[in-house]
């Protein structure tokens, strides 16, 4: 049991990385205060384009398009690519488990997990007791859905993978947050949305479920 801390902590590690470290990095949060979280990034991006596009105006007027684009850009990131909404309903298991790809040693040197172990983060952390859904914010059927949604864990968040996040902050009144470049989605290989990823009751595993809608 000596070396069980360490083990913990990297299946800890696995499991939220899947999703969670992604979410903290891409929460907006409820009321739009988004400009210092992305501002260094977008203002590189933006300033050779915007001052040769402003060339004979004001370094003022420069920086206040600056501002207004970069706000516009973190409150409508980019949609994640590739997602449809059908009419079926499918489900299906995910095992969260990974080999790991070299020897890692505690602060001591000793090696808790070698080249090669498969780990499975339930193992070490048996419940997660969460509810993760994704949805398109621009389909006002998938918002009609997520609003009549009741998880059976304590806590749950709301994922888009599309649409204004301010806006549907408000029309849900609660936090949201994006998959930004897709890689949650892409994780658990969700293709379709509404989707609804949560553990499988007593199983070490993910149960996901995208959801059909009708046509609109």
């Amino acid at each position: 049991m000596k070396h069980v801390t360490p083990l913990v902590r990297l299946a800890a590690g696995a499991l939220f990385a899947t999703f969670s470290l992604q979410l903290f990095a891409s929460e907006l949060g409820t009321y739009g205060d988004t400009w210092d979280i992305h501002e260094r990034n977008l203002i590189a991006a933006l300033k050779d384009n915007l001052t040769q596009h402003f060339g004979n105006r004001t370094q003022e007027d420069i920086e206040r398009e600056m501002q207004r684009k970069a706000e516009e850009r973190a409150l409508r990131p980019t949609p994640v690519p590739g997602l449809t909404t059908a009419r079926e309903t499918h489900s299906r298991l995910f095992d969260p488990s990974f080999t790991v790809q070299r020897d890692i040693a505690d602060h001591n040197g000793v090696v808790f997990a070698q080249k090669g172990q498969k780990i499975n983060p339930f193992d070490v952390i048996p419940v997660f007791d969460e509810t993760l859904y994704f949805i398109d914010a621009d389909d006002s059927r998938q918002m009609a859905w997520i609003k009549q949604q009741v998880p059976h864990t304590t806590s749950s968040r709301v994922i888009l993978v599309n649409g204004n996040v301010r806006d549907s902050a408000t029309a849900l009144g609660m936090r949201v947050y994006f998959d930004q470049t897709g890689s949650i989605t892409k994780k658990f290989g969700i293709s379709q949305v509404p989707a609804e990823v949560k553990q499988a009751p007593g199983q070490k595993l993910f149960l996901i479920t995208e959801f059909g809608l009708p046509d609109p």
